[in-house]
């Protein structure tokens, strides 16, 4: 497809210097023809401008010589461009050809070449209209021979020592730095020799001339098309919903010039800022949200939001992109009414909750079909549109599996920590699922019906109801046990507000001969029902120390979070619910109990369980000095020893009205020192 620039570039020096040797000739038509070759930057920028129009570039758009300008708000007063590609009056890209010979004394030029070309870039780079920056090319040519190839003295070095780069590395070296510094979009370097059968030289692979020709095609091409196409096809893809808006959308172009902006954002991030907006030619007041950097992060965030558009843009729960700039610099959406924070005392009653989990629920519902994850639900991301709720901010969601453009752009964290997903914490890219955005539901349903802000890793539930066990469910640590789906979600939903629930305590006796009997599930259904209902005395002091606790330890295993909840549920009932009294039977089977699973989870070496429920059975024990149990307990402490030891001894110490009642321990060697210690202390305590 460039075949003709390559010929040009192969035939460029040896044409020269044939041109000069014509020159020094001397004729008045040598030196015109001499002239015509020496000016043969032109060919290739000719030659660059049959291969763009090759490729489906409009050839009215192409500038070159004396025409190619960019406009003057650029801060150049005359232009250096050799070619520029206009549409629309709108400068989409430009490109600089120079080059450099090999003979004695063109090398002494490197430097002012390079602060040329620096100089033409950075000033395009400094128009800081933020509404179009044109993209930049560089075409460098360079005459191959034994001098460019030379390495260079390094400081230091004397006679014939030379280890540094060859002018040839140099200038290869100081490209790349112009690409990184993001002053030239593409470059194309290029080296040929002058003799009479050239050759051509391509040193880098990421600066070759088709790379060159695909970047300027790509470019250009790209603003051919509006954002109506991109985002609609047409208008009669435009969905009823945001009839008012089709008046922008239909004028979508990409020109920030078509919009006045409020200098002070509504909102700012660290990575954008959004504005309020008027469309100038209808008044329509919309949303602009702009990147704050440059960088590649921001503008991939931005560039996923609108690759998103194209799937959800006429979900009425998504809040829509109406017009964008080409280079994912801004976007426009409609002005929410309202986001989720400012309507949180509306969001506790049920009927508005429901509302928008629902209209969560739908959006999500769609994405996630598509493999897309958005891995940023938070209040502030639910915004109020027309009445509806709808959800905005995708900036990091998750494409579906085999699409992601760079693996680790996103760090090792995504999302809000205080709404999202334990696993977005540690593999986020690898291990995000719809069950990641459900348990940001979860949290989200949790920060409305009570007055916190949740923390990460900590536990919040609502009061003791159906949006209780809703949360419970969806906020497990582990994907595996939340709803797998948004079905699964709302369809929990439906069933805790429509299906007339058995008391909790009818519904664990109803599973417990089968959780005795060892079925797993039916351990880990009876063991839910439990600590989804901490308040219930009757629960835990009649029902749960029935469970055998070696049959009670796998499910807590594998749910550790759930269970230290229930085992401090357990322990907070010491002193009776106020209704009803401890009954010296009830205290000494909870205190048997504790001590059963203290038993089993040491066997297992469930250090956290462990301390968990000596210290619920030291609390019991404290308070109600129950013989039967400590007679019990009484040989199991001497056998302790090592890590065990070390964490029952402590909970000894914390517990000064149990360690008392071991008292004859206080001086047996036999048993753990920590452990003597500890009872030691709190006998003479009590003296």
């Amino acid at each position: 497809m460039a075949e003709a620039l390559k010929e040009a570039s192969r035939n460029f020096w040896a044409e020269r210097r044939h041109a000069e040797h014509l020159r020094a000739a001397g004729s008045d038509s040598t030196m015109v023809r001499a002239t015509s070759v020496l000016r043969r930057w032109e060919h290739l920028a000719q030659a660059m401008v049959d291969a763009l129009v090759e490729r489906g570039v409009d050839r009215s758009w192409i500038q070159v010589g004396r025409d190619a300008q960019l406009p003057s708000a650029y801060g150049l007063g005359s232009s250096p461009w050799d070619l520029v590609v206009r549409k629309d009056g709108v400068p989409l890209a430009a490109a600089r050809f120079t080059q450099l010979g090999g003979q004695p004394g063109s090398m002494n030029n490197i430097n002012n070449r390079i602060q040329d070309l620096t100089s033409a870039a950075y000033s395009v780079r400094q128009h800081d209209d933020h509404d179009f920056q044109p993209y930049l090319g560089l075409f460098f040519i360079l005459e191959e021979d034994e001098r460019v190839n030379t390495p260079t003295r390094r400081p230091g070095e004397k006679g014939t020592a030379r280890s540094g780069p060859s002018r040839k590395q140099r200038l290869a070296e100081t490209f790349a730095q112009f690409h990184s510094d993001g002053l030239y979009d593409v470059i194309a370097y290029v080296s040929s020799t002058s003799e009479g059968n050239p050759s051509l030289y391509e040193p880098r692979a990421d600066m070759t001339i088709e790379g060159f020709i695909e970047g300027f095609v790509n470019r250009v091409l790209s603003h051919s098309f509006n954002s109506l196409l991109k985002l609609w096809g047409d208008l009669t893809h435009v969905p009823l919903h945001l009839d008012r808006y089709r008046e922008v959308i239909r004028e979508g172009r990409g020109v920030k010039k078509d919009y006045s902006m409020e200098r002070v954002p509504i909102e700012e991030g660290g990575q954008a800022a959004v504005f309020r907006a008027t469309h100038k030619n209808s008044g329509i007041k919309v949303a602009f949200k702009r990147r704050l950097s440059q960088l590649e992060n921001p503008s991939a965030r931005m560039r996923r939001e609108i690759d998103i558009a194209e799937l959800l843009n006429d979900h009425p729960n998504y809040m829509p992109i109406l017009d964008f700039e080409q280079d994912h610099k801004w976007f426009i959406m409609p002005l929410a009414e309202a986001t989720a924070e400012d309507k949180r005392e509306q969001l506790r009653e049920t009927d508005h909750l429901r509302e928008l989990i629902g209209s969560m629920g739908s959006i999500l519902a769609k994405a996630h079909q598509q493999g897309w994850m958005h891995r940023d639900i938070k209040p502030s991301n639910m915004l109020l549109l027309d009445g509806r709720w709808t959800l905005a901010d995708w900036g990091v969601v998750r494409r579906p599996r085999g699409q992601t453009t760079k693996v680790g752009r996103t760090r090792h964290f995504i999302g809000t920590e205080e709404f999202a997903a334990p696993e977005l914490f540690m593999k986020p890219h690898e291990d995000a699922t719809a069950a990641s955005d459900i348990y940001s539901l979860g949290r989200v349903i949790a920060w409305a019906l009570t007055d916190e802000m949740p923390q990460k890793n900590v536990e919040l539930l609502p009061p003791p109801g159906p949006w209780r066990n809703i949360v419970r469910a969806a906020t497990q640590q582990e994907p595996e046990r939340r709803p797998q789906s948004i079905d699964e979600l709302l369809d929990l939903i439906d069933r805790e507000f429509s299906e007339p629930q058995e008391p909790a305590i009818a519904r664990a006796e109803a599973l417990l001969d089968a959780a005795n009997s060892g079925e797993s599930g039916t351990t880990d259904a009876f063991l839910e029902i439990i600590a989804s209902n901490p308040d219930d005395y009757g629960l835990y002091l009649s029902v749960l120390p029935r469970l055998q606790p070696k049959l009670a330890v796998p499910s807590m295993s594998r749910n550790s979070r759930q269970a230290i909840a229930l085992l401090r549920a357990l322990a907070k009932h010491v002193d009776g619910d106020g209704t009803n009294l401890v009954q010296f039977g009830e205290a000494s089977r909870a205190v048997t109990w504790l001590h059963g699973i203290a038993i089993s989870v040491a066997d297992s070496d469930e250090w956290d369980l462990l301390d968990e429920s000596i210290r619920a059975m030291c609390e019991w024990d404290g308070n109600w000095d129950q013989w039967s149990p400590q007679n019990a307990i009484r040989p199991w402490l001497r056998t302790l020893s090592g890590d065990v030891a070390r964490i029952v001894a402590p909970a000894l110490r914390d517990h000064p009205d149990s360690a008392r009642h071991f008292s004859e321990l206080a001086d047996d060697r036999a048993v753990d020192l920590g452990i003597r210690q500890a009872i030691r202390a709190a006998t003479e305590r009590h003296q």
